[in-house]
């Protein structure tokens, strides 16, 4: 039988990982909301209609509030490594597909903290196999949980 301490061992990772996400997530809106008519504005120089453009800008900040808060508790951690996850594949599609240029143009000048969209992508694809890691260490910790409670 699993006890609280031997529970807490196979946790760890998965809770240093929903830190990581945790503050990865609230930077990413703190720096949004920050800035706010700065982000508005890069939100409209992207490929979407200004209508998306506009609603994308009030809703990126919310969503990614939300993912940081599902990661605080462990009944919702795994929805938020799921969103984790969905989030950086989608982020790091469209970086992809603007290096690609499938939208005839780089989208705007703002690459993030590395300066550069080539980086960006690299960051976000470590980013993107650090939450798919997140995601099936979740899986994993809750199939062994279920099988503890059948026994």
């Amino acid at each position: 039988m699993e006890t609280k301490t031997s529970s807490l061992q196979t946790d760890r990772p998965i809770i240093l990982l929903s830190v990581v996400f945790i503050l990865f997530w609230l930077f990413s809106a703190g720096s949004k909301l920050y800035d706010f008519n700065t982000f508005k504005g890069e939100m409209n120089n992207q490929v979407f209609s200004a209508s998306i453009s506009n609603a994308l800008a009030y809703t990126l900040p919310a969503v990614e509030i939300t993912i940081a808060a599902l990661l605080v508790y462990s009944t919702t951690r795994f929805t938020g490594m799921i969103l984790s996850c969905s989030m950086m594949l989608i982020y790091t599609t469209y970086v992809g597909l603007a290096l690609l240029d499938v939208y005839n143009r780089i989208p705007c000048n703002c690459a993030g903290l590395l300066g550069s969209w080539e980086a960006n992508l690299i960051l976000n694809l470590f980013v993107t196999a650090v939450a798919a890691t997140g995601l099936i260490l979740n899986l994993k910790f809750k199939e062994r949980r279920a099988k503890v409670w059948i026994q």
